[in-house]
């Protein structure tokens, strides 16, 4: 696997031990924060702290461990002292992370399998990456409906002999490619950080389901 572009901001990338380098989250991540102001990360455990202890809770949630404070103060930097720490999340309008377009421009020319999984293909300049592989690449939709065929994907099945569409849900569909790869028991390795719907589906596969 050279790289995992993932439009995600839930940092389940990274919860299944895969390699920071190895990442590129279009969108950002809520698993770092850091200054808007200045660029200097937080640690997260600390924000997380801070978001329990300085935020007002809106929701009521009245849970024996909430800590929140009547009322909202400000969350302010270590470094430069501003009040402009968030989620690493890229915002609407903001600029996609230089990073996006610096693996891009390395990867995507020796790219011989690209894998589509879970999106709709309309955001750009995601989408961008079916149409700027070159022509020899496999491409593989694994999707509910099929989707773009305005950026070029041929699911004809006739002529076309670089696309394929592997319909279904995305954690089924990859569990059987696990599973034919002979990698089940490798899951095993990150079943615990997984969704609880994933884990089910996990156990029924080894289970022989």
């Amino acid at each position: 696997m050279t790289r995992v572009y993932t439009q995600n901001i839930d940092g389940l990338t990274q919860a299944v031990n895969l390699p920071n380098d190895k990442i590129v989250p279009l969108h950002g991540t809520i698993s770092k924060a850091a200054c808007e102001n200045c660029g200097k990360e937080m640690n997260f455990d600390t924000f997380c702290n801070q978001v329990e202890t300085k935020i007002k809770d809106i929701y009521n949630l009245q849970s024996s461990d909430n800590n929140a404070p009547k009322e909202s103060e400000e969350i302010r930097c270590q470094s430069c002292g501003k009040a402009t720490v968030k989620p690493q999340t890229v915002l609407f309008g903001s600029s996609l992370p230089e990073e996006f377009f610096e693996r891009i421009e390395e990867d995507l020319p020796s790219t011989d399998l690209l894998i589509v999984a879970g999106t709709s293909l309309v955001v750009s300049p995601a989408n961008s990456l079916v149409y700027r592989v070159p022509d020899s690449t496999y491409r593989v939709v694994i999707n509910n409906e099929e989707v773009g065929k305005e950026l070029g994907i041929d699911y004809s099945n006739t002529d076309n002999k670089r696309d394929y569409f592997a319909q279904g849900n995305c954690d089924e569909v990859f569990l059987d490619l696990i599973t034919e790869l002979g990698w089940l028991q490798d899951l095993n390795e990150v079943v615990d950080n997984l969704p609880p719907a994933s884990i089910e589906l996990i156990k029924a596969k080894q289970e022989g389901g």
